[in-house]
């Protein structure tokens, strides 16, 4: 019974741990490709911009369960004869809403 209970409380542990940590670098990199999409409102950017890179930099944990990651996307436009592109370094604010991380405008 002693080692039941052992158990039972670094199961408990475990899972406490794992609710306190922040956005993995795929789930940083699903809330951006998503805030994207919702604010592509005549889909202009979903034809125009790719998304060549997506790297995270480096995330830090704020007030009010809110995260700030430092991502760097390297992207490349091309609107009709025209290309651009190239990388830039940017900071993300995310916070977690229901099971969902979302990036915050």
């Amino acid at each position: 019974m002693k080692k039941f209970g052992a158990l039972l409380l670094f199961a408990c542990m475990l899972a406490v741990a794992g609710c306190s940590r922040g956005p993995s670098e795929a789930q940083v990199e699903t809330a951006y490709r998503e805030a994207l999409a919702r604010n592509d409102v005549m889909g202009l950017l979903r034809n125009a911009v790719q998304i060549e890179k997506f790297q995270l930099d480096k995330i830090e944990k704020r007030e009010n369960g809110v995260y700030e990651a430092t991502v760097t996307i390297v992207s490349a436009a091309h609107v009709g004869p025209l290309s651009v592109g190239g990388a830039k370094q940017t900071t993300l604010r995310l916070k977690k809403v229901g099971e969902q991380w979302v990036v915050l405008q």
